[in-house]
């Protein structure tokens, strides 16, 4: 349940979700925050607010794998119920959601290699191929991934820098091992160990901790929580005027071609070019 709003300059609110990833996917809607976008809270509250000072947050990221290849990163905009259920489920056994084959992983295999050949920059892509070891990013450090997770915050310097808070530590990428994917051990946390390893979100932790940003499977079923941004607080659905009631009267009248009447006179729809003399 959301209970606490942030009203974050430029972005909108921002609101917690708390419990386990199907619990946040419910709540939010399924649209949790990007890696950017609570960067960029993090930056504009100056990590006040428990926006990634002492608090991490799942953030908008999954990581897809399979047997001797390197991982995917794909932005999600949206993640189903279904799959954050499956996922849940999966990790409180102390299983990896898997696929039952690796056509989810070679589609997003394609595009990111697709978007790889045309040159779309980093910041503007969907899709990345990432390391199969843990790896650190910053602008010096792996740069296209570090513009891949932080956007337009990669070109950023001064007050503006994420690494103002981080106190110019790189962001640390964490993986699942692959030993694991390749299942020369720990073959059973596996459920199909043919199929493709699915993370379907990232930890992108806090400030205290040096801001890591794993895809740790296990943690989809913790109460570690997750945030989202919302358009805003809902409207209160407003009372209907007599004039517009009025105006959806005479629209409603004039599409089916019925006379109306207003205020005892009789007016009738006519056809288009009949001029009334």
């Amino acid at each position: 349940m959301i209970t606490q709003r942030t009203s974050v300059e430029g972005l909108g609110e921002v609101a917690p979700s708390v419990g386990n990833l199907a619990d946040n996917v419910r709540d939010l809607r399924g649209r949790l925050i990007s890696v950017r976008n609570d960067a960029y809270a993090r930056i504009k509250t100056a990590g006040t607010a428990k926006l990634g000072k002492t608090e991490g947050t799942r953030v908008a990221v999954e990581f897809d794998y399979i047997k001797g290849e390197f991982p995917v990163a794909v932005e999600y905009d949206k993640l189903s119920l279904d799959l954050a259920r499956r996922a849940v489920i999966a990790n409180s056994q102390g299983k990896y959601s898997c696929t039952d084959s690796t056509e989810r992983y070679d589609k997003k295999r394609k595009i990111a290699e697709r978007e790889e050949k045309s040159g779309v920059s980093h910041q503007e892509r969907t899709a990345v191929l990432l390391p199969r070891e843990d790896f650190n990013m910053s602008p010096l450090k792996n740069p296209n991934h570090f513009a891949f997770f932080l956007k337009d915050l990669a070109e950023k310097e001064g007050e503006s820098s994420y690494f103002v808070l981080n106190g110019n530590n790189p962001i640390r990428v964490y993986l699942v091992d692959k030993a694991i994917v390749d299942g020369k051990k720990d073959s059973q946390l596996l459920e199909n160990p043919n199929g493709t390893i699915v993370v379907p979100y990232a930890w992108f932790r806090s400030l205290v901790d040096g801001s890591g940003l794993g895809g740790l499977g296990s943690a989809v079923s913790c109460d570690y929580g997750a945030r989202g941004v919302l358009s805003g607080a809902p409207k209160a659905p407003q009372k209907t005027s007599r004039t517009s009631k009025l105006k959806l009267e005479v629209t409603q009248a004039l599409r089916r071609r019925q006379p109306f009447e207003y205020n005892g006179t009789l007016y009738v729809p006519v056809r288009k070019g009949i001029s009334l003399k």
